[in-house]
């Protein structure tokens, strides 16, 4: 499986009449240092096919009976 931004679980997805999402924003809390010019706490803009070291694949979500 491919570290991609698009299966974290930090990514939110962009809202967009595309079907799948080609970007969104990490919701990962980040330094000013590391994110640029945002601020510590605020989400920042990626592509959905990014890499990250701070990857985290998404749990599967439990199925209700």
């Amino acid at each position: 499986m491919k570290r991609l931004c698009e299966t974290c679980e930090h990514f939110s997805p962009a809202h967009t009449c595309i079907e799948k999402p080609t970007w969104g924003h990490c919701m990962r809390l980040v330094c000013g240092r590391l994110a640029g010019k945002a601020e510590k706490g605020s989400p920042v803009f990626t592509w959905a096919d990014s890499l990250c070291d701070d990857y985290r694949p998404n749990q599967p979500t439990p199925v209700r009976r």
